[in-house]
């Protein structure tokens, strides 16, 4: 509806949310601004003080562009004549000091993260209970991420039926245009390497944890991953565990995030001379209606293309 009609839910929600950010900040540090009107609360000296407290709370440059984004894209929508550029001006300054808060260099490739997975689901003892069904699904969690690396907002929202769907003897892993970031749909099968480990998941581990009760209790409903109480993961709980297990893998933790980032260098590595397939894996690219169609089968055979270099690296007499 409106100016923002062409954008997907996903960027509106993200934008209204960074709004309220906003709003919030004038609550309680600048009270008389909210009896003005929305756009001509939206000034220079409001917003460098707004960046400035961001700041004093320890908000990282990449916070403080996203912050900014957000604001600016909302005071479009409110003055939509009048010049926001100050808030672009103040964001480049931002840039050219930017330090990324984290340390992005990718140090362990994609069939590590594999093996890893593997090797978690492999050692969970069969009469371990629940502390063995956690282990197992953290395991498959971290599998999955890194031979389909989602983002962490479809990795939570994987349900039986809604994300991942049996195909006959397979699984697909759909997603529609709205349900993505990118505004471009997923339509991927699941590697063969994970078919029986997911067979395992769903009759021994889940149905375990799903009769689980507790404190902090909801149905399990049809969500794919559920927590040691029984209840479907957040994408925080998901975040959490991938950092503890590689954490205590590779001495060092590793977001979920980032197993998008090694997937590209993976394929980057192992075969140079097809890197541009990493951009229908990611799903970075936003296509039209018309073109939506070959989108997905480009996506489909990088995923395939991706799932034979990492075989090969795996079957390597190098590989650890």
């Amino acid at each position: 509806i409106g100016s923002r009609a062409d954008y997907s839910a996903i960027s509106n929600d993200k934008d209204r949310k960074g709004y309220g950010r906003w709003l919030n900040h004038l609550g309680f540090h600048d009270r008389q601004a909210l009896r003005l009107a929305p756009a001509d609360r939206i000034t220079p000296d409001r917003v460098k003080a707004y960046v400035a407290r961001l700041e004093e709370l320890g908000a990282s440059s990449q916070t403080l562009l996203a912050r900014l984004q957000e604001l600016g894209a909302v005071a479009k929508v409110m003055g939509p004549d009048r010049d926001w550029s100050f808030i672009n001006k103040l964001a480049s300054r931002i840039r050219a000091r930017h330090r990324p808060a984290r340390d992005k260099e990718v140090r362990h490739l994609t069939n590590e993260l594999v093996d890893l997975g593997l090797r978690l689901m492999a050692s969970a003892d069969p009469n371990g209970g629940v502390e063995a069904a956690v282990h197992y699904r953290d395991g498959l969690v971290i599998a999955l991420l890194a031979l389909v690396p989602l983002r962490r907002r479809n990795l939570a929202g994987l349900h039986l039926g809604q994300g991942l769907l049996p195909v006959g003897d397979r699984f697909l892993v759909t997603f529609t245009e709205d349900e993505t970031k990118a505004g471009t749909p997923i339509e991927l099968f699941l590697p063969d390497v994970l078919l029986e480990p997911l067979k395992v998941w769903l009759e021994v581990w889940r149905p375990l944890l799903a009769e689980r009760t507790g404190r902090w209790h909801k149905p399990a409903g049809d969500a794919l991953w559920l927590s040691s109480h029984g209840s479907p993961m957040t994408q925080m709980a998901l975040y959490d565990r991938i950092r503890l297990q590689t954490a205590a893998a590779f001495g060092e933790p590793i977001n979920p995030h980032h197993f998008r980032h090694t997937a590209a260098t993976t394929q980057a590595i192992a075969d140079p001379a097809h890197v541009r397939i990493t951009a229908p894996l990611l799903s970075h690219r936003t296509l039209n209606t018309t073109e939506r169609y070959y989108q997905q089968a480009t996506a489909y055979e990088a995923h395939r293309a991706f799932i034979e270099v990492l075989n090969t690296l795996r079957s390597s007499p190098d590989a650890d």
